[in-house]
């Protein structure tokens, strides 16, 4: 395996964001990138981060768009629209979250009037929460820029998820928090303030899951509910008040997760349909929580830890096959007094399946790292 440092060390920090988008051009060569001046205290409203590619055969940065919102976990949702031609990111237009698509020279294409939390492009459709709300109940996932209208409101009926429509801009409520505290009718959703965090849309855009949470009641941690939904206002609970984390999409329907639930722990294959689940039986499932990433051809994963008492950080490799799994490499992790500016791997694939890449702060600073070979 080679392992390589792929931006520059010009006294900026880099960063992708998500492990759940694809950051390269097709041919490998280009990776999308935030450039930022800080990385040791949360963003404010007035921090901007620059917005571009990584040439990887130069190491060098080319900026391409700045946003004025974005966070240390995910950035600006950095993400290709039309691949190698234009890029779309969420920013903050002086009075409200927007998205924006524009092309390798900067120059805006598309503007929407919602941010995007999880695109499909190639079905037309995008869905949007209330990033405000989202800040209050976890700032590193959220943006600072302006107040949530609701703060003080537990179930809004104005705000919830929102179905974006990316031809025609034109977006509507899909499900109001006031209809998902019916749905969801069970304490501590039923009287609590709510928040949809980790909203992802399927391979082909004609489903999604998410995460839905109670903000955290007086001496308490949240609870949490898995939930998918389609298009057309479906919704099915796949779990019920159980540790939920990091998931992938096999295809339109399969979802992989790392959970705590009833049955077991560790790595759950989740039909999204009926709600049936199987516990992967693998010693990978004993590592802990881990943001597991589908290799593009489904017949393998990997999978990045939290820091061990070393404060490094694992990439671990399942190949399906020959149900064998390993680790394939740790890096030293910097730590921080503040849980929303950490840097995780968040490692991705590119379309080969030969290579990843992964954010990292080994070298007490924020890089991009790609490592090639990987068996």
């Amino acid at each position: 395996m080679k392992r390589e440092i792929i931006t520059p060390n010009d006294g900026y920090h880099y960063f992708f964001g998500y492990y759940d988008l694809q950051p390269y051009s097709s041919d490998g060569r280009r990776h999308l990138a935030h450039r930022v001046e800080f990385f040791d205290r949360m963003p404010t409203a007035e921090d901007v981060a620059e917005l571009g590619y990584i040439n990887i055969d130069t190491h060098s940065f080319v900026p391409v768009a700045k946003t004025r919102a974005w966070n240390f976990q995910q950035g600006a949702l950095l993400q290709w629209f039309e691949r190698d031609k234009s890029i779309m990111f969420n920013d903050f237009d002086g009075e409200k979250y927007i998205s924006r698509v524009v092309d390798l020279s900067g120059r805006e294409l598309r503007r929407y009037d919602i941010p995007v939390a999880t695109a499909s492009v190639e079905a037309g459709v995008a869905i949007s929460i209330n990033f405000s709300r989202v800040y209050d109940f976890r700032p590193g996932y959220g943006y600072a820029n302006i107040p949530d209208k609701n703060k003080d409101v537990n179930l809004p009926s104005d705000d919830g998820i929102f179905l974006l429509d990316l031809k025609t801009g034109e977006y509507r409520l899909l499900h109001s928090y006031v209809d998902l505290a019916e749905r969801f009718s069970e304490e501590p959703f039923s009287s609590h303030k709510l928040v949809v965090n980790h909203i992802n849309l399927s391979p082909k855009g004609t489903r999604y899951v998410f995460l839905l949470r109670n903000f955290d009641p007086e001496g308490k941690k949240w609870r949490t509910v898995l939930a998918a939904g389609d298009l057309m206002g479906g919704l099915t609970q796949l779990t019920k008040f159980e540790v939920n984390s990091h998931y992938s999409w096999r295809d339109e329907r399969t979802l992989m997760i790392w959970s705590i639930l009833s049955d077991g722990r560790g790595i759950f294959f989740i039909d999204t349909v009926t709600g049936e689940r199987e516990l992967l039986d693998s010693p990978l499932c004993n590592k802990g929580d881990i943001h597991c990433n589908y290799a593009p051809d489904k017949a393998r994963f990997i999978g990045d830890s939290y820091p061990d008492p070393d404060k490094n950080r694992a990439i671990y490799y399942y190949d399906f096959p020959t149900k064998s799994a390993w680790e394939l490499f740790k890096v030293y992790s910097v730590p921080t007094t503040n849980t929303d500016i950490r840097c995780d791997l968040h490692a991705r694939w590119y379309d080969d399946g030969q290579k990843i890449s992964y954010d990292t702060t080994e070298n007490c600073r924020r890089e991009i790292c790609e490592a090639r070979e990987l068996i």
